[in-house]
């Protein structure tokens, strides 16, 4: 059902009556959305907005779906759960009945550390600390708060610490202390097809990279298009298929990428389908992140569940989560696509599905049931 912007979503017959609140349904956080309403037997009520405009979704969301979907969600509910991209505060403060139901706040990402530094000028990032404000308060209000790794988790309370440091007074103190004792790492689980369906016949030819990540200078589109320019430059012997979705802007890199690359890129372009976009997963022999900022990789873990071999930076969230002969060093990976386009066998000869297999929904579907239980109490 739809109400404006607002689409309300009901799922499951049994058990506990969840209210489940996205403001930004799109990527990780769909996802996360769909999963739950498949893996865990609940009574459903998803009330979402469209994953875009993220600033506003902040700042406005709590006041329109308090005002639009106030029949919803005065309901008795047994649990809540939410993103950090709900003003958690406001909306109960606004529906007085939430304020007494358990709620789960999930952080995919946060505001404190964001924009990366360099992305927005001083007068940008003091705009932006109300939504830094928002996140903390959502957490401060929260039964139980989740992050997607244990990388993300250190990062939000180091940067509240300094975000609660600039206050001129009256600083709220040891709530960073209070948060951390009622959080978790749970990450998103990955929802795979079945493995028959992605099957990896034994391949020849150029190596095959794949960069399957949100076209956003956060994802760093510009230092992977200047490894690949570098690549051809040296005469290397590689095709590439670059995915992901494309927001209202994006980097100006991507308009060139066809020139450049010629007939070595393959693909260009989010693939909708996500049969198709898995058969493009399968397709790849390498999957490539250049991200300076990363809480789980979502993006890299599918492409690895599908087969790819994982390059990515020895930084972000990535030293948790690949060994080491998988991650490169800052400036190498020209050398490390080089070495891999040389002997394409070193990425085509392993299982590396093995890395993820332990994100998966079957293996974290018991965790986020207990969970929800722990929330909900049913």
């Amino acid at each position: 059902m739809g109400q404006g912007s607002i689409t309300i979503t009901h799922a499951g017959e049994h058990g506990p009556r969840l209210l489940l609140v996205e403001p930004y349904l799109t990527d990780s956080h769909l996802a996360l959305a769909q999963g739950l309403m498949d893996h865990v037997p609940a009574r459903w009520s998803l009330v979402s907005l469209p994953g875009r405009f993220f600033r506003w979704r902040l700042r406005g969301a709590a006041s329109l779906l308090a005002w639009e979907a106030a029949e919803l969600l005065a309901q008795p509910w047994d649990g809540m759960l939410c993103s950090s991209m709900l003003n958690l505060a406001e909306l109960r403060g606004l529906v007085p009945s939430l304020a007494t139901t358990p709620c789960l706040a999930y952080f995919h990402e946060n505001q404190l550390d964001y924009p990366a530094p360099g992305q927005a000028d001083e007068r940008q990032k003091r705009r932006d600390l109300f939504l830094a404000f928002t996140n903390l308060t959502t957490a401060q209000c929260a039964e139980l708060v989740l992050f997607n790794s244990s990388f993300h988790r250190g990062q939000f309370m180091s940067a509240a610490r300094r975000l609660l440091q600039r206050l001129p007074d009256a600083q709220p103190r040891g709530l960073v202390s209070r948060i951390k004792l009622r959080s978790r790492v749970l990450p998103v689980p990955l929802a795979v097809p079945d493995p028959a369906l992605l099957e990896r016949r034994e391949r020849f030819g150029p190596l095959r990279i794949v960069w399957n990540h949100r076209w956003e200078h956060d994802k760093g589109p510009e230092d992977f298009f200047a490894a690949l320019a570098r690549l051809a430059q040296q005469g290397a012997d590689f095709q590439v298929a670059v995915l992901g979705r494309r927001f209202a802007r994006w980097p100006r890199v991507f308009d060139r990428a066809a020139q450049d690359l010629g007939e070595r890129l393959v693909q260009l372009g989010w693939v909708e389908d996500r049969a198709q976009y898995w058969e493009w997963l399968a397709w790849g022999d390498v999957v490539v992140s250049t991200a300076v900022q990363e809480y789980q990789g979502l993006a890299v873990a599918e492409a690895v569940w599908a087969g790819c071999r994982p390059l990515v930076p020895n930084a972000v969230v990535y030293p948790e989560l690949y060994p080491g002969h998988c991650r490169y060093r800052a400036g190498g990976l020209v050398e490390a696509l080089a070495d891999l386009a040389a002997d394409p066998r070193a990425a085509r000869e392993e299982n590396w599905r093995e890395l993820v297999q332990g994100l998966t929904w079957q293996a974290l579907g018991d965790a986020w049931r207990q969970a929800i239980e722990e929330v909900s109490g049913v």
